[in-house]
């Protein structure tokens, strides 16, 4: 048997079914586990993801959502799960339906415990032979691809670093490089896979860095235009010139599956489009901006600001002193990394001009005029306890020894990512209040998601989900099931609903998630709560 037993989920609104099928099938026999069960379809849905099962046994007939239309969902959200029937004999041709679309078999009820044994070992066979038979293919693919990946990986390089990239369309297409000069458009974002070193030898970090790489290949750039490879920096490259990927979504989509699937941390940055093949290197630089700036704030996707390039870009005193970690350190308000940076920029620039005070003074108000032009963009008074007028900055000319020069410049970071600090804290404490207020009126809606009340207030579903937690201490989905719970108590106090028709009211048209969801919330049982109020 497979070391990793294959996981089955059991959907049947009846708890005997459920349990009978706990306890007749034989699960270390076939190299397989209960991996959970579900009383409906629109719950097991709701499961799918998470407990993320290779098999699934479920009853034909059950309420709210019956077997045929889960199956049909399951197969298009993960067309690789196995679905197994369960049908008494008066559905039988009704079951037959279900081969079309896609269940691998079905069970006549009353269930034996033989045949389910014999049908669940001849599709968990199945699943294991289709793999075996893929991991082949698989390493066979590989060793035919391998000398010309390391060629691509080669070129591709050359490319993002600006590094003599004079191949020609000919050339390119003898290592399967090819690009839309027609649409021109052309963009990189980053992925970071935080591989500790003590955790995995060089040869596992890298296979383990190929095999993220392969999956971006084989899920999403399968068609060419778009490609991925590892920098000098291994990081995971995506360059994408195919107008129909969206490189934000499939950023997103990719990081996460490698934060779940290995158990890593995962930053990614994602530069903006750039016009031409010659600009491709800006884009990746903007994306390595970002991913510096996912270290400083702690954040696990960040894009490259189109405001925040031009100006640099069009910024009329040269700013080639600060690093992008510093600026990004400031502009996201984290002092304490803005400090240090600031102190060894500081340090580094004194050391190099140890005989030209005025040339560091010169430097320091540079600094600041930096600080003072984006507290003006964030639209941040600097008045007050920040004066950055012309007289302090002449005061900082009047300072004689360096480390004065220094503590001024500290203390001038300090209270600029102070006060940006507090302007985003606002930002998000509003967007937060706004949310809760959609929510608490517009709760009944069952189509209600993050990413739907993302959409409404036209902000990233991922932005959203981090500051919502952040300001309210709970996740959305927590926020939003109290809601509909308190609400649902509220009604009961003043006319008495059953379960399905209060779940109804309240957004949650499975009435059985509705009822564990009322228990979780109130610390008791729906029944138990009308018994009280009644």
């Amino acid at each position: 048997m497979t070391d990793n037993p294959l996981k089955v989920m059991i959907v049947d609104d009846e708890s005997n079914t459920r349990d009978l099928l706990k306890l007749l099938i034989d699960w270390d026999g076939l190299g397989m586990e209960a991996a959970g069960d579900a009383t409906s379809g629109l719950e097991a849905l709701d499961m799918l993801d998470e407990l993320n099962p290779d098999i699934v046994i479920t009853d034909i007939q059950m309420p709210y959502m019956d077997g045929l239309t889960l199956s049909k969902n399951i197969k298009e959200r993960h067309p690789d799960i196995s679905i197994i029937i369960l049908t008494a004999h008066d559905e039988f041709a009704y079951a037959q339906n279900a081969v079309s679309l896609g269940a691998s078999d079905f069970i006549l009820k009353p269930v034996n415990k033989d045949t389910i044994f014999e049908t669940l070992s001849k599709v968990g066979n199945s699943i294991r032979s289709t793999r075996e038979r893929l991991g082949r293919l698989e390493l066979s693919h590989q060793y035919m691809q391998s000398n010309i990946m390391v060629f691509q990986n080669k070129v591709l390089n050359d490319l993002v670093l600006n590094r003599n990239f004079t191949f020609q369309p000919h050339e390119l297409k003898m290592m399967e490089i090819r690009f839309d000069t027609d649409y021109n458009l052309y963009q990189v974002s980053l992925i970071n896979v935080g591989i500790e070193k003590n955790r995995y030898t060089n040869l596992e970090r890298q296979m383990l860095l190929e095999n993220c790489c392969n999956y971006i290949r084989d899920f999403y750039f399968k068609k060419g235009l778009a490609y991925v490879f590892t920098d000098i920096q291994s990081n995971i490259v995506l360059l994408n010139n195919d107008s129909s990927i969206s490189l934000s979504d499939i950023s997103e989509h990719a990081s996460l599956y490698f934060r779940e699937q290995f158990s890593v941390s995962v930053s990614c940055g994602i530069g903006l489009e750039v016009h031409a093949l010659d600009n491709v290197y800006k884009s990746y630089h903007q994306a390595l901006n970002a991913l510096n700036m996912c270290y400083i704030t702690g954040e696990e996707i960040t894009y490259a600001d189109s405001q925040a390039s031009e100006a640099e870009n069009d910024t009329a005193f040269d700013r080639s002193f600060l690093t992008d970690n510093m600026k990004l350190a400031i502009k996201s308000g984290a002092t304490s990394q803005a400090l240090e940076i600031t102190r060894k920029v500081l340090y580094n620039y004194t050391r190099e001009n140890i005989n030209d005070l005025d040339a560091v003074k010169i430097f320091s108000i540079n600094m600041c005029n930096y600080i003072k032009e984006l507290l003006s963009e964030m639209k941040i008074p600097f008045t007050g306890t920040l004066s950055l007028s012309g007289d302090f900055l002449l005061d900082i000319f009047k300072l004689e020894k360096y480390v004065d020069i220094e503590v001024t410049i500290l203390g001038i970071v300090e209270k600029a990512t102070d006060l940006i600090t507090e302007a985003l804290n606002n930002k998000s404490k509003s967007i937060v209040d706004e949310v809760k207020n959609y929510i608490d009126r517009n709760y009944s809606d069952n189509s209600l998601t993050l990413k739907v009340v993302a959409d409404k207030f036209y902000i990233n579903s991922s932005y959203l989900s981090r500051i919502f937690k952040k300001g309210t201490g709970i996740t959305f989905s927590e926020y939003l099931t109290k809601v509909r719970i308190d609400n649902a108590k509220s009604i009961l106090k003043s006319q008495d609903y059953k379960a399905y028709q209060l779940a109804e009211m309240i957004g949650i048209p499975d009435p059985n998630y509705f009822v564990k969801c009322f228990k979780k919330v109130a610390g008791i049982s729906f029944a138990e709560y009308k018994l009280q109020k009644a």
